[in-house]
């Protein structure tokens, strides 16, 4: 029943590319019968009797229909011969050569009569007409003049008539047949593609590749749009999803004073910026105090989540410029601050793994209950792990249908190299399902004054146009 099930997830998944198939190959088809030129078959039968003495009884007719039957193949032998078609063309002229009218004409006894079915085909339906109609009478007009031919007697007994329906193409039939072969061709591609596709779309995937568990796992949203639902969208399912990982997060540093964590994925663009972002409010919901460090000096991305400025920040105390106080962002309203990344360095991993660093995270740990590090993705640079010597460990984020189990393998295998600790790992944009109507429908519809909330911005939004006012 499993396997069942997994053939059926993946055929609903793989829908289009089997449908696609499909189509394509009845089109094909289609295609191909429609500039095939129609061609038509004639068919005529004759009736073959040996002659008999009428005073001869039983015994003299069953020994006709005996010889009757046993010329039955000879002459269908002499219809497809060359003297019948010649025979054929002398009595109906067409411009058509005596050798091809002999391939088109065949002649088939019919089982368990004394009958010979005569046909040929012709892409002109009356041409086909008139010369199985001819071939048929120039065998007639031979049959006198065969070995034996005295004692058996052929007549037309069916002339052919124009036929109207092509006998190829068989357009219907051809497209029906092409659709199943696409049919199969697609599910076979459907399961290929399945099992050349490593990317990771299940929580069970993610956490057999990672060999870590998964702490959360946030489904697709718009983040573009509504970077932070866990405020602008409290009761959504993508905030409570954040509120799912925020409890189980808080396991991980049940014995410590206060937790550091290291966010970072496998490569770019798979989300560890939003999920920052949004785990860090969602901390702050209940009642801890949380520090953001933006420590992608490469390409810094938290600062727009919360509408920032970000000329001082991380480098800036780094290299003594600034103190923290200075250089530290209180979100309004939130126990949230946000240290941003400052000036791009040219040096990166050499700046996040210095002691000013240490010292850094050390005086933010004194400072709030949690403090959360972005951090650049970690296959194409060091820096993650360089900045995780001084965080109990990192938490790891995954973009389904993105990232690959390869991709998940190498980077716990570049953190176990580099002595980091994983803490979890996190599956980002995972498909919506169910889950989602039955989140809702337990909810309840929005009230409007939460409608009107979300119209006017969430309180981030609002402390980031203060920002940028300043």
């Amino acid at each position: 029943m499993s396997a069942l099930t997994d053939y059926l997830r993946i055929l609903r998944k793989r829908k289009l590319l089997v449908l696609a198939a499909v189509v394509c190959c009845a089109a094909t088809a289609l295609a191909a019968s429609t500039a095939t030129i129609p061609v038509y078959r004639a068919s005529a039968k004759l009736l073959v009797m040996a002659r008999t003495q009428p005073s001869g009884g039983v015994s003299s007719a069953y020994e006709g229909a005996l010889l009757s039957q046993q010329l039955m193949q000879s002459f269908a032998a002499v219809i497809e011969a060359r003297p019948t078609a010649e025979a054929a063309l002398r009595r109906q002229y067409e411009n058509i050569p005596a050798g091809v009218l002999q391939q088109r004409v065949k002649a088939e006894p019919i089982p368990d009569t004394l009958l010979i079915e005569l046909s040929i085909e012709d892409i002109d339906p009356a041409r086909a007409q008139r010369l199985t109609n001819a071939v048929a009478l120039a065998f007639v007009d031979q049959v006198p003049t065969l070995q034996g031919g005295s004692t058996v007697r052929v007549s037309l007994v069916e002339p052919a008539l124009r036929p109207t329906v092509p006998v190829r193409p068989q357009t219907r039939f051809n497209v029906a047949l092409a659709a199943m072969l696409g049919l199969m061709l697609g599910v076979g591609v459907a399961f290929l593609a399945e099992h050349l596709d490593t990317s990771i779309r299940s929580a069970d995937a993610l956490e057999v590749a990672a060999g870590a568990p998964v702490v959360g796992t946030i489904p697709l949203f718009e983040a573009t749009e509504q970077p932070l639902p866990v405020v602008s969208e409290p009761r959504s399912v993508e905030a409570e999803a954040f509120r799912k990982l925020r409890t189980n997060l808080s396991f991980l540093g049940v014995d410590r004073g206060s937790l550091c964590c290291v966010v970072t994925s496998p490569s770019v663009g798979e989300g560890k910026s939003t999920v920052t972002a949004n785990l860090a409010m969602a901390i702050a919901q209940s009642g801890l105090r949380v520090i953001v460090v933006e420590a992608d000096l490469r390409r810094p991305t938290v600062h727009r989540l919360f509408g920032l400025q970000h000329r001082v920040g991380t480098t800036t105390v780094l290299l003594d410029h600034a103190d923290v106080d200075d250089a530290l962002q209180q979100l309004d309203e939130e126990p949230v601050a946000v240290l941003t990344s400052g000036q791009i360095p040219p040096n990166p991993s050499e700046l996040l793994g210095s002691r000013p660093m240490g010292e850094l995270v050390a005086e933010l740990r004194r400072r709030a209950d949690v403090v959360l590090i972005d951090s650049a993705p970690l296959l194409p640079v060091a820096d993650p792990v360089v900045v995780s010597q001084f965080a109990d460990g990192m938490l790891l984020v995954a973009r389904a249908g993105s990232t690959t189990r390869d991709h998940i393998k190498a980077a716990r295998a570049a953190c176990d190299r580099g002595g980091a600790r994983v803490l979890g790992v996190v599956l980002n944009a995972a498909p919506q399902n169910a889950d989602r109507a039955a989140y809702y429908g337990y909810y309840g519809p929005r009230e409007p004054e939460a409608v009107q909330a979300n119209g006017n911005g969430s309180r981030a939004s609002r402390h980031a146009r203060s920002k940028a006012g300043a």
